[in-house]
């Protein structure tokens, strides 16, 4: 039987860690390395991961392994897979091979859909800081991302600046993460209610969250902050 994994908790560094543990006891080879490893597969993206790339890697399983006796598919930021791809990747899940591990790492479950989770066998690791929000600061970013959605660009601006997120990259780039837990959290809710109210709704959040990782990565790259978040708020 193929193994499914699923690492969340502690933060990418602790997850990607227990990952390369894990393999490394799977097949029973504390020497096994990820270098330069034809039968490793590593799946990520800058942005998110579609639906053409789990297929690639479904493709890429189905053959034997190189070298060694199992091949195995890591996806160290399961988070950004899409709704659609990860419906994809339950056929993976559901018609296992004894010849894949496949191990994904996310902050929690909640990050992918249940049938997905439901699949894995879970590791928890230590909790540690990471973008998470209380039922309380849902609410108040929810008010939030409203408003800018519906504010000019001058008063959208305005927003962050009052809320001092304008001038300082580290608070800029805290409230890119947690806005981007706000409309992920919004797209599984929509998908899990089959909602057919607003069929270009679901559509929406995934473009608004393809930005929001561009401008994370602009920013992180020292970007000027007000330039980089007006060609955020411009976009909405």
């Amino acid at each position: 039987m193929m193994s499914s994994f699923l690492i969340v908790g502690g933060n990418f560094e602790t997850r990607k860690n227990s990952a390369i543990k894990l393999i490394k006891k799977k097949l029973q080879d504390e020497y096994w390395s990820p270098v330069s490893n034809p039968d490793f597969l590593v799946v990520e993206e800058a942005t998110s991961i579609g639906i053409e790339r789990i297929r690639s890697l479904q493709d890429n399983l189905s053959l034997k392994p190189f070298g060694q006796e199992k091949k195995i598919a890591f996806l160290p930021q399961a988070e950004t897979i899409t709704i659609e791809a990860q419906n994809a990747l339950l056929k993976t899940l559901e018609e296992p091979s004894e010849k894949t591990l496949l191990i994904l790492c996310a902050p929690s479950p909640e990050w992918l859909l249940p049938t997905v989770a439901s699949r894995c066998q879970i590791i928890q690791l230590p909790v540690m800081s990471q973008v998470n929000l209380t039922e309380e600061e849902f609410k108040k970013f929810l008010e939030i991302f409203n408003e800018i959605s519906q504010e000019g660009i001058g008063e959208r601006f305005k927003i962050l600046e009052d809320l001092q997120i304008s001038s300082d990259r580290q608070n800029a780039l805290e409230w890119l993460d947690k806005i981007t837990f706000l409309v992920r959290k919004l797209l599984l809710d929509f998908y899990l209610k089959e909602s057919k109210s607003a069929p270009n709704l679901a559509f929406r959040y995934l473009i608004i969250l393809k930005s929001l990782a561009q401008t994370k990565v602009y920013l992180e790259a020292n970007t000027n902050i007000r330039l980089t978040l007006e060609n955020f708020l411009l976009f909405l």
